[in-house]
């Protein structure tokens, strides 16, 4: 009805989510940087609790569409009124794993699950499960997500399992049958409601994608009532800012101030309203004293909308029970807003084609190459394949900032911004004195300070190096060949010198790799992969960038 008057091309506050709505608030972004953070270093078990309008899908929506089809498999079950059993036939039609119904049990649901899960690991593939609703679960329901959460290997999770639902959800992980199944979730994050400063944003954003184009559509007061009486929480402001439209329309206002939200609100409550334009005294008094009753009053407001849930969004709980925030995500106290408001704004204004040419011709020009002209728009496997052209190998990384500067070899960030479609990237060229060297440059002189990093990048990159000689990659005891001669010799150059040059990739050549592995911080499962035949060039002293001057050669 209103939509002509006010110059709007469609609805802006539908209840039902819409993607194109998204509006990711402080707490939202926090939200997905705890859940991205725990897919992408792989822990296991999340978790996400909030009450019934805070905007939880919205981060689901945020978080799915930031995991490509190519590095991660991804499941989603909505109807958690099920058995155990059931649960596990649902996973499995979920990833088209194949089952017989008749015929399934849970050691052979276990068995399939777990067949399937290794197969996606050693593809590169990271498995993802999502669970909604799960405050419905029954407990013997929840006992089963416990031992899927003990599928691994002995490095990694084979399947990261996220559990969303409402703060009943909290009570029932508090029951003393369920405290091992507690114990493994490693993130947990309760999300609520925006601030004021948020809502008045969201409110604008959604006009803004409706097709709005005038001033202010609400004046600054009726903002702050919408604050006062929603308390931040988006289904709620979708209702009032509705029928606040609606009110506007039939009393033929071109704009939505304190009034009509007071009338908006007096009609979603059941009050009668006064029509009258001009009330007397006697009656604008009476409203007063009413107002300032319900403002000092919050308890009448909550009782009404029977909606409102507070707690500590900042905190996360990780294992054994111990309250503290989670690792990546520290609190934006902790930096200088202004600065990290700037970085992020600067990132958005990267073409995601642009920010891959000059990060990864950064990076080939520290190993004396030429850098990359032109690429396809869709960018992550293209800037691989370019990379490939120009006779570098490439090893994918994913881990924490910490991680990735021990590594100590220049490297291609991808970075995602939950505002953003698509990625943009980042060269980390240097390290030195608790800053990085980045191209393209977020600060006037190109050095970033470390924690800055924590707060745009989520652990995945891409780290263009060479592989001198050649030498193959090897996953499996027994291998024979020349290959495995050069690397048994590196290895004795690297200070192996007992090693026994054979041929043979066996327990001895095995156990020295393993020893390497340890010793240069990556995890010591015997194999020969890009990152160890990395370490191995870099300990028999070939010539290689480095991050940090100070390094050994």
């Amino acid at each position: 009805m209103y939509l002509k008057m006010f110059g709007l091309q469609e609805k802006p506050f539908h209840i039902t989510p819409n993607p194109r709505f998204i509006f990711l608030s402080k707490k939202h972004k926090e939200a997905f940087a705890h859940l991205l953070y725990g897919v992408k270093q792989r822990v296991g078990f999340l978790s996400l609790i909030g009450e019934v309008g805070t905007g939880k899908t919205t981060v689901l929506r945020t978080l799915l569409r930031q995991l490509e089809q190519a590095d991660y498999q991804v499941a989603l079950i909505f109807n958690p009124r099920l058995t155990a059993l059931e649960l596990l036939q649902s996973i499995h039609r979920e990833f088209g794993i194949p089952f017989r119904d008749g015929e399934s049990n849970f050691a052979s649901l276990h068995d399939s699950l777990n067949r399937f899960l290794l197969e996606e690991r050693q593809q590169g593939k990271t498995v993802v499960l999502v669970i909604d609703e799960a405050q419905n679960l029954d407990p013997t329901v929840l006992e089963q997500l416990r031992l899927l959460s003990n599928l691994e290997t002995e490095t990694d999770k084979l399947l990261q399992l996220i559990i969303v639902g409402q703060p009943e959800l909290d009570e029932v992980l508090g029951r003393h049958e369920l405290r091992q199944l507690k114990q493994r979730l490693i993130v947990r994050y309760c999300l609520t409601n925006m601030d004021a400063e948020d809502t008045a944003a969201y409110v604008n954003h959604r006009l803004k994608v409706a097709g709005y184009r005038g001033g202010s559509l609400f004046t600054e007061k009726a903002m702050r009532q919408i604050y006062r009486i929603t308390h931040g929480l988006p289904r709620l402001i979708n209702i009032l800012c509705d029928r606040a439209l609606l009110v506007a329309y039939s009393n033929e206002l071109d704009s939505v101030d304190h009034k009509v939200i007071a009338e908006t609100q007096a009609e979603l409550s059941g009050e009668k309203v006064l029509k009258s334009k001009r009330w007397p005294f006697a009656a604008l008094g009476l409203v007063a004293v009413l107002l300032l009753l319900v403002s000092l009053q919050p308890v009448f407001l909550q009782n009404f909308f029977n909606q409102i849930w507070v707690t500590d969004s900042s905190a996360v709980t990780v294992s054994g029970g111990e309250k503290k925030t989670a690792p990546p995500v520290v609190s934006v106290v902790e930096r200088e807003p202004k600065l990290l408001n700037q970085i992020k704004d600067k990132i958005s204004s990267w073409g995601e084609a642009e920010s891959a040419r000059l990060a990864s011709s950064a990076v080939l020009d520290r190993w004396g190459r030429a850098g990359l002209e032109n690429f396809e728009p869709d960018l992550y496997r293209p800037l691989e394949a370019a990379l490939h052209n120009a006779g570098m190998s490439t090893l994918r990384f994913q881990n924490n900032p910490e991680k990735l500067l021990d590594f100590n070899v220049p490297a291609i960030l991808s970075i995602l911004l939950p505002n953003l479609t698509g990625k943009r990237y980042l060269a980390l060229l240097r390290v030195e004195d608790g800053r990085v060297l980045t191209e393209p440059a977020l600060t006037a002189d190109g050095w970033l300070p470390v924690p800055y990093l924590e707060d745009i990048w989520f652990g995945t990159a891409v780290i263009p190096w060479s592989n001198f000689e050649q030498l193959p990659y090897i996953d499996n005891p027994g291998k024979e060949g020349q290959g495995v001669v050069r690397i048994q010799q590196l290895l004795r150059q690297a200070g192996y010198s007992n090693l026994n040059i054979n041929g043979v990739y066996d327990d001895e050549t095995i156990l020295a790799v393993s020893n390497l592995q340890k010793k240069t911080g990556l995890s010591p499962d015997g194999r020969i992969g890009a990152q160890t035949l990395l370490q191995i060039y870099r300990l028999v002293g070939l010539e290689m960038p480095q991050l940090k001057e100070e390094a050994a050669p």
